[in-house]
């Protein structure tokens, strides 16, 4: 189930990114790199729920957390119309859909927020996440060269955009 991040998944989220972080190379953070206490998750989903333009949703599935998208809208009023995605899923449920379901969940949520645009950069190797990029609606803006500093290597990102029409918002 796809939903809200509340309160209570203070602890669960904190491990869930800590997790993702370890299992995959296509996130910012290095294991063991990223350190949020419950109290400070727990703040940090308090501040997104309280943002008009930022919110947290999450994959719940039978009572554990495996997947989340975070959405980052802007606070200065010139950037108050867009927000950037941050997306992570445990690699044991990639294919089922669940980040189609995170995608859906921030479509309705930024139709709702008033948004009109949609960010978001992505390792230019990450074939299948670009493949679901581009199945909703985001288009590669440019490739942001030598972005990342991985295993030694410097790795290219690629930046990509949704913008929702007048009539979508």
């Amino acid at each position: 189930m796809i939903r809200r991040a509340t309160l209570m998944d203070g602890k669960a989220l904190s491990d869930l990114m800590r997790r993702i972080d370890r299992e995959t190379k296509y996130m910012l953070y290095e294991p063991e790199e990223r350190s949020m206490s419950t109290e400070q998750a727990e703040a940090f989903i308090e501040w997104f729920g309280q943002a008009a333009n930022s919110d947290i949703f999450v994959v719940d599935v039978d009572e554990q957390l495996v997947g989340y998208v975070l959405v980052v809208g802007g606070k200065p009023s010139r950037i108050r119309h867009r927000a950037n995605l941050v997306i992570g899923l445990l690699d044991a449920y990639t294919g089922r859909g669940l980040g189609a379901g995170l995608l859906e969940a921030v479509d309705a949520f930024a139709v709702e927020a008033g948004l009109v645009r949609l960010e978001l950069t992505v390792r230019k190797d990450n074939l299948r996440a670009i493949e679901l990029y581009h199945k909703f609606g985001f288009n590669i803006e440019g490739t942001r060269i030598a972005s990342l500093f991985i295993d030694g290597e410097y790795v290219d990102e690629l930046a990509m955009s949704k913008i929702f029409t007048a009539e979508e918002v």
